[in-house]
C-alpha cells in the first residue's frame, strides 16, 4: 500500500473507534496528526509501511517485517511534544504492529527493517493485542501488535506499553476480560510492593483497552444506533448498565447498552432508567431535583420523545440482561420497586 492509503486507512480505524483524526499533512513520511478524544488529545508522528514476509532463505520462516524507506531527513524523529508511532500494517493478518520508537529514534536508514513473528500477527488477531520482545541495540525491546478496533488504546497507551516490564506482560491474557475483583486480586498476589506497583500500572494500561474493545462489540450489537432515539450521527457511546467500579461489572456485550450522547448522560445521572422488561422511564425523583435547581428546560421534550421500550439486538445472548438491569438500576440510586 502507498503511505499515503495507510495513513488514510490509520485515520479510518481511529475515527471508527470514536476519535476525531485532523491531518495537517500525509506525506512524505511521518505523517503529521492530531488525534482528538473525550479524555483529550495527542499531536502524533506517524511512521507506517505495509507488513511482508520476506528477508530470503537466509531469515527465520516466520519473520515478518517492515522495510524502512524514509525520505528526507532519514532518520526517526522523537520531538519531545509529539508522540511519534513506528509500525506497519498487514493485510494478510487484518493487523497493525508497532515497535518501540525509543529504540530506533535518530537511526540513520539504509533501508534497514524491523521484524516480529508471524506467530505474534496471528495471535493479535485472534485476540486483539500481543506483545513480543526481542533484543536490540538499544537493549530489550517490546513489539505491540493489535486489531484495528485496539488501534486508538495504542496511540494513547502506547509508550507505556512499550516500558511495561516482559515478566508483567504476561499477564495481559488475564486482564483481557477481567473484572474488578479479578484486578485487584492480580495485583494482591504479587509479591512485594515493587512487583504489585508493575501490576498495578499493567491494571491502569489494560481498562482502557477493555473499553475500546467494549464499545466496539457493544456498538456493532446496535448497528451503531442509540437504543433508545435510533441517532447514529457517529454520537453514540457504548454504556455500561453496571457501572465499571463496581466489583460485579463486566465487560459483556450483555452488560452494555448503545446510547447517544443525550440519553447515555441521562442514563449515567438516573434520570433516565431502562427497566428489566428493557422499558423507559423518567426518574421523577431526579426531574423534581432539576425542577428546584432550576434546571429542568427541556424535561417535557425529553420525556415526550422517549419510547416505550429499547430497541435490542437480535440476538438475545447480546440483549442486556436483566440481572444486570436492576443493579444498574441499584446502583444509580432508584428507588426499589421503581416508581414511575
Amino acid at each position: 500500500m502507498k503511505f499515503t492509503d495507510l495513513v488514510d486507512k490509520f485515520r479510518g480505524d481511529l475515527e471508527e473507534a470514536g476519535a476525531a483524526v485532523l491531518i495537517a499533512s500525509r506525506g512524505p513520511r511521518p505523517a503529521h496528526l492530531r488525534v482528538l478524544t473525550e479524555a483529550g488529545s495527542h499531536d502524533c508522528l506517524v511512521y507506517l509501511w505495509t507488513i511482508t514476509h520476506g528477508g530470503g532463505p537466509a531469515r527465520p520462516a516466520d519473520e515478518w517485517r517492515v522495510q524502512m524507506t524514509l525520505g528526507d531527513p532519514k532518520v526517526i524523529l522523537l520531538p519531545p511534544r509529539q508522540v511519534t508511532i513506528l509500525g506497519g500494517w498487514s493485510p494478510e493478518f487484518g493487523v497493525y504492529a508497532f515497535w518501540d520508537a525509543g529504540c530506533h529514534g535518530g537511526q540513520v536508514s539504509h533501508s534497514p527493517s524491523l521484524q516480529i513473528r508471524a506467530g505474534t500477527l496471528a495471535e493479535a488477531a485472534r485476540s486483539r493485542v500481543m506483545t513480543e520482545h526481542r533484543d536490540v541495540t538499544a537493549g530489550r525491546e517490546c513489539m505491540v501488535a493489535v486489531t484495528p478496533d485496539s488501534l486508538l488504546w495504542y496511540v494513547q497507551e502506547g509508550r507505556a506499553i512499550h516500558r511495561v516490564a516482559e515478566d508483567v506482560l504476561v499477564h495481559v491474557p488475564r486482564l483481557m476480560d477481567a473484572s474488578v475483583a479479578e484486578e485487584a486480586h492480580l495485583v494482591e498476589e504479587a509479591e512485594g510492593y515493587v512487583e504489585r506497583a508493575r501490576r498495578h500500572e499493567l491494571v491502569q494500561l489494560m481498562r482502557p483497552w477493555r473499553d475500546a474493545t467494549f464499545r466496539k462489540r457493544v456498538l456493532d450489537a446496535y448497528g451503531n444506533r442509540c437504543a433508545v432515539c435510533r441517532t447514529s450521527l457517529r454520537l453514540v457511546d457504548a454504556a455500561h448498565i453496571v457501572p465499571v467500579t463496581e466489583p460485579d461489572a463486566s465487560d459483556e456485550v450483555a452488560n452494555g447498552v448503545a446510547l447517544c450522547r443525550l440519553h447515555h448522560g441521562a442514563y449515567d445521572m438516573a434520570l433516565l432508567g431502562v427497566m428489566e422488561d428493557y422499558s423507559v422511564e423518567v426518574n421523577q425523583r431526579v426531574a423534581r431535583q432539576l425542577q428546584v435547581a432550576g434546571r429542568a428546560d427541556g424535561l417535557q421534550s425529553f420525556r415526550d420523545a422517549l419510547p416505550g421500550r429499547i430497541v435490542v439486538p437480535d440476538r438475545r445472548a447480546l440483549r442486556p440482561n436483566p440481572r444486570n438491569l436492576a443493579r444498574g438500576l441499584e446502583v444509580r440510586g432508584w428507588p426499589r420497586p421503581h416508581t414511575p
